[in-house]
């Protein structure tokens, strides 16, 4: 790696991206270089592919090298929800007096929570403070100097797949590239968009790909639920196809043309070229699936175990519904729930289908030499090691 530049990989639904960037002023970063590869992506288990995986890691990552003029030695790996396990725990510390907290009691909590040591499902790839709690009532991202006389804290585990490591850490290392760390794709993401928004104690993020979608619950400064399901965007375009008798390429040129917010009369079309389909039939076809896959976000949290406050923001990414006009408010009606979209004043970080290449990007940056070591060890990413 050259200078304080930080590459990484992200492993998207239909494609693979490899971004290099380098830190600015205030904690924002500026993108140097974007290779991407397409690919058939992946589902809850497996590569549909697996044999062209090294091939697309090294298009996308040798693209990125061709504009920055270096080859890339070190690289931070975003592990896609479908890979990875969320796992939660508690702790405590009584004093027999009035303590001040320094990072001895932090480390020490840590590792009172790590549970998980048996855990043989998954690979660890890191942890991550959500939030303190002090004297049980005050709740804090860093107790580091409070005076208290108990602190609890709740923590975050991730995992990942064996199978997905294995593969990744062969391709890497087929293109010369031996220094690997993991991140957890959905907890670095989820901690971009909350900071975009000035982290609310807790929010609800939507990421909507093109033909798996992940749903993130982040509390304080970290992730405690997320959830992935086999349906995106580009099923509304499998859907027009079928319906409309088009082939699936024509189907998804028509997804920008289609406007949900507008009302239609008999004979009116949406159009690309010389084909043409009725705008009122299409609105209905694709708001029927976006209906299904509100219904997959609901069930997703019959999974999770944590209380949401009904105030709780919903924030929508992603490059399915995010750019498709009227999208996102139809997903917020048949949610019945208020939805934010995400929209970025930066022109660099506008393109919602690489939220979780700029969170992989804000995570690694924090976690390059150059910057400040966490004041919790214990947290360190062990992926790489």
């Amino acid at each position: 790696m050259k200078n304080n530049f930080v590459s990484v990989l992200d492993f998207g639904s239909s494609k693979i991206t490899c971004m290099i960037a380098t830190p600015m002023d205030h904690g924002d970063f500026l993108i140097k270089a974007v290779g991407q590869c397409y690919y058939n992506g992946f589902d809850e288990t497996n590569w549909y592919e697996p044999e062209k995986l090294t091939d697309c890691i090294r298009q996308a990552v040798s693209q990125a090298e061709s504009k920055v003029g270096f080859k890339v030695r070190n690289i931070y790996v975003g592990v896609p929800g479908a890979f990875c396990t969320l796992l939660t725990s508690e702790s405590s510390l009584a004093f027999q007096s009035r303590k001040k907290i320094d990072t001895a009691d932090l480390e020490e909590l840590a590792a009172k929570a790590n549970i998980f040591e048996d855990y043989s499902e998954g690979i660890f790839v890191g942890s991550n403070a959500v939030y303190y709690l002090m004297d049980g009532a005050i709740k804090v991202e860093n107790p580091v100097g409070s005076v208290v006389n108990k602190i609890s804290g709740l923590f975050s585990f991730s995992f990942m797949s064996k199978g997905f490591a294995r593969s990744v850490r062969e391709s890497l290392n087929a293109i010369g590239i031996n220094k690997v760390t993991f991140l957890n794709a959905c907890e670095c993401q989820a901690k971009y968009i909350s900071a975009m928004y000035n982290k609310p104690s807790y929010a609800i993020i939507i990421d909507i790909g093109d033909i798996t979608s992940s749903v993130m619950l982040s509390v304080g400064d970290g992730l405690v639920f997320a959830r992935t399901f086999a349906l995106g965007s580009g099923y509304l375009a499998s859907d027009i196809s079928t319906v409309f008798s088009c082939d699936f390429t024509m189907a998804k040129r028509l997804l920008p043309e289609i406007n949900l917010n507008l009302e239609f009369q008999a004979g009116d079309t949406y159009n690309v070229g010389s084909f043409a389909v009725d705008a009122g039939q299409t609105n209905e076809v694709v708001k029927a699936r976006i209906e299904q896959i509100a219904e997959y976000i609901k069930r997703c949290f019959d999974y999770c175990d944590r209380e949401i406050p009904r105030s709780t923001q919903i924030y929508l990414t992603g490059g399915g519904l995010t750019y498709l006009r009227g999208g996102s408010d139809c997903l917020s009606a048949f949610l019945g729930k208020h939805i934010i979209k995400y929209d970025s004043a930066n022109p660099q970080t506008r393109r919602n289908e690489y939220t979780s290449c700029y969170g992989l990007i804000m995570q690694a940056l924090k976690e390059t030499p150059s910057k400040p070591n966490s004041i919790l060890s214990f947290f360190k990413k062990l992926g790489g090691k």
